[in-house]
């Protein structure tokens, strides 16, 4: 099969699978929460305890911080071991602060979300203030160290062929995260199912004020409204899946395996698998504790892997796939 005939059949494999599963999601959406929710999230409730979804909502969005980190260690130890003069000071520089901030995020997030969870009877000063912005600290210089010894083990080979993967993850990374969650979700207003499940009957913030995935809402129920009533100001925020698409932020392993071609199957199969599986379980996480319908995890997942295989078509393909599609 040539490459054109190919990539002809990856997008239509594509659009044929991603067309069945909005269709159902589309027309289902309510119904399948409604069924994953059963047992695990009580009428009149918005959280859970549910362990799965607890894990999940902690470290379900960490492969963006963790991607990002070796992405920023690659930088540094090529800059270290390849470049000279001005261009390595500076580089070196940059991309040493930058590694601090990853660590330092994760680290943050996961105590935030544990605090619900495990948290409560801990002493409060430990829980706060300067002690936790120590720990948060001591993660980030973690996180680097740890990032920047473990790329220094690949040859300077590979180090070259890596930059791309760098430059690629960093720009996937940042567009997916800053798109999903700082554009879409404002825009759509979209209501969780685990809001409307706190006072179902409602008319106002109930499950009348349930919307299909494509319906515009905007800010229809204000901020004041749903901390008095959820005790949260993203009840309104369901679309798309905010964890969904930092979960695919997995799929940079993708794009690595393009860069590195490892020799054995199995490592390229993994590449591969595991970034589906991760994603996967994260959506039916945030779909079990009523955090997401089936379309905002389609979407976010979806939104992360088309951005994976635009940036790994421009820097790592430099747009082979493209020509190939065009040529006569």
């Amino acid at each position: 099969m040539t490459q054109k005939k190919k990539v002809i059949v990856s997008l239509l494999l594509f659009a044929l699978v991603f067309g069945v599963l909005l269709g159902v999601a589309t027309f289902y959406d309510l119904q399948i929460d409604r069924l994953l929710t059963r047992g695990i999230l009580e009428k009149g409730k918005y959280d859970t305890n549910n362990s799965f979804g607890a894990f999940f909502e902690i470290v379900g969005d960490s492969p963006v911080e963790i991607m990002l980190a070796f992405a920023i260690d690659i930088i540094f130890v090529y800059s270290l071991r390849l470049l000279r003069g001005v261009k390595r000071a500076v580089l070196m520089i940059i991309s040493g602060i930058f590694s601090l901030i990853p660590g330092y995020v994760f680290s943050m997030i996961v105590f935030k979300r544990l605090e619900p969870h495990i948290l409560y009877g801990v002493n409060a000063e430990l829980t706060k203030g300067l002690y936790l912005n120590l720990t948060y600290a001591f993660f980030g210089v973690a996180f680097s160290v740890l990032g920047i010894l473990a790329v220094n083990n690949f040859s300077d080979e590979s180090l070259k062929k890596l930059i791309k993967f760098s430059v690629a993850t960093i720009v996937f990374a940042a567009v997916s995260t800053i798109g999903i969650n700082l554009g879409f979700k404002d825009i759509f207003g979209r209501m969780r199912f685990r809001a409307m499940n706190v006072l179902p009957d409602d008319k106002t913030v109930g499950f009348s004020a349930y919307s299909r995935w494509y319906e515009i809402r905007g800010h229809a129920v204000s901020d004041e409204t749903m901390m008095s009533v959820f005790g949260h100001t993203d009840a309104n925020k369901s679309f798309p899946s905010g964890h969904t698409g930092a979960a695919g932020t997995s799929y940079a392993l993708i794009m690595l395996n393009s860069t590195l071609k490892p020799a054995k199957k199995g490592v390229r199969a993994a590449f591969w698998i595991i970034p589906v599986i991760f994603t996967g379980l994260v959506a039916l996480s945030r779909m079990m504790v009523g955090a997401h319908f089936m379309s905002d995890v389609l979407m976010g997942g979806t939104f992360s892997f088309v951005l994976m295989i635009i940036s790994r078509e421009i820097f790592i393909f430099k747009g082979a796939n493209l020509r190939a599609l065009v040529k006569h």
